[in-house]
């Protein structure tokens, strides 16, 4: 997901093993969705307690939820988009387990998983949704979060902030806040991300820490900065450490006041003294493995695969420091959104609170995934890295003048590191366009 973020091949995963008759129907399912509604069902509430069913606590988004609770297990059929088959194994993996869990122990429910390309989730989400289509829920970070709930395609899930806070889910607190816009919900949040440093502890006894030990270290080290956005996300942790801010309070853009060119300016020096700059996170991590580098920038969704490859040669850091303070990556949330013109939203609320059990949630945080449940702990050291580096981020904003900094930031990081354009009139250009595209 790419986390994110972003548009190129963040959720990297390696192979599909489970149930072909399910992908045979989800293949059939993506021709015919536009012109079809979401898939029916019966919409059955959970046996309180019983594996993989979550008690019904809380209820759902409609009154009737909150009065059923009874100990009538998930019955009927739900589809749920993901994007986790893109390119490896691991998370479609992991996900695959937790959706097989739920239907063994709901005999009577079934569930029609479709992989949808990262690149394309979003967009044909926002294309199919308002004509009765689309998927139940789907399962991704929260990049358009802001942007479909304005819009009204997701349902309001605020009822379920209690449910979803208190036992066994657990739910931090800067998740729920990530995952709300205008003071409602309209996620459930399932773990947090944000991008840290990978690197071969065999190549880089020590890690660089600052953006100086970057520059002496440059010739080992890669950074994805492919325009269309990909490159903004990465590139946020960098604003912080040379004293610069995106937006202010209100969604002015206000990156032309300093910090911000000197961050470009560090990307355009370190590639000029050898660091290799790449397009999509996935060739990073191939050169990785290779050893043909020693570090690069990606988040915990890579975990797993360059663990099966690396073994322990495999470490994690925090990116780089600057003058101006700490790295502070964009911290946000994976999670489930619900379609709102489904007509089985109690019973996709029950089985994104099934998913999230903590015996279900354990195999998401053993492949990588940090849980939103601030009592699931990950199993290996890679994980712990990155879950000890969390605090550190930047919560991601939700307000929706975030929509035009992407691509905007994304060219001006292309426009400095590659064509040498002055960072300064870069920042300036992309500020402006950012705030003409707000109104602001």
């Amino acid at each position: 997901m790419k986390v994110g973020p972003f548009e190129t091949g963040i959720e990297e995963v390696r192979k599909r093993i489970m149930r072909d008759k399910k992908k045979l129907a989800g293949a059939i399912g993506l021709l015919v969705i536009v012109a079809s509604a979401c898939s029916g069902a019966a919409t059955g509430t959970p046996t309180p307690g019983a594996t993989g069913t979550p008690a019904a606590t809380g209820g759902g988004s409609t009154p009737a939820a909150s009065s059923t609770a009874s100990s009538t297990k998930l019955t009927g059929a739900l589809t749920v988009w993901e994007a986790y088959g893109a390119s490896g194994t691991s998370e479609k993996d992991a996900f695959d387990t937790m959706v097989a869990n739920v239907e063994t122990a709901n005999p009577g429910f079934t569930v029609n998983v479709i992989d949808v390309p990262f690149n394309n989730l979003f967009n044909n989400f926002k294309v199919q949704a308002p004509a009765g289509a689309g998927p139940d829920l789907y399962i991704a970070p929260n990049d358009d979060l802001p942007t479909e709930a304005r819009a009204n395609l997701l349902q309001d899930v605020s009822s379920l902030e209690s449910t979803l806070t208190a036992a066994p889910y657990n739910t931090s607190q800067v998740a729920m806040n990530a995952a709300m816009v205008d003071g409602k919900l309209y996620e459930i949040p399932e773990s947090m991300k944000a991008v840290e440093l990978f690197y071969n502890n065999t190549m880089l006894s020590t890690p660089p820490a600052t953006n100086a030990d970057w520059l002496t270290d440059a010739s080992k080290l890669g950074w994805v900065y492919g325009a269309n956005g990909g490159g903004s996300y990465y590139a946020w942790g960098l604003y912080s450490a040379f004293g610069g801010k995106i937006m202010d309070d209100t969604g002015k853009c206000v990156a032309d006041q300093g910090g911000i060119s000197d961050a470009l300016k560090f990307l355009a020096q370190a590639h000029a003294a050898g660091m290799k700059v790449y397009q999509n996170d996935g060739d990073a991590v191939a050169d990785l493995e290779a050893g043909k580098i020693a570090g690069f920038i990606d988040g915990p969704w890579e975990s797993a695969n360059l663990e099966k490859a690396m073994g322990s040669k495999l470490a994690v850091a925090a990116g780089p420091s600057g003058p101006g303070g700490a790295w502070a990556p964009l911290t946000a949330p994976d999670g489930f959104y619900i379609n709102a013109q489904s007509p089985n939203i109690t019973l996709a609320e029950q089985f994104a609170l099934a998913m999230l059990l903590p015996s279900n949630e354990q195999i998401f945080a053993n492949a990588g995934h940090l849980p939103a449940n601030t009592t699931i702990q990950p199993t290996d050291a890679i994980a712990k890295s990155f879950a000890a580096l969390m605090p550190s981020g930047f919560a991601r904003p939700t307000l929706a003048a975030l929509n035009n900094y992407w691509g905007n930031f994304g060219n001006a990081i292309v426009q400095v590191v590659d064509k040498g354009t002055d960072p300064v009139a870069a920042v300036a250009t992309a500020c402006a366009a950012m705030n003409k595209a707000n109104n602001l």
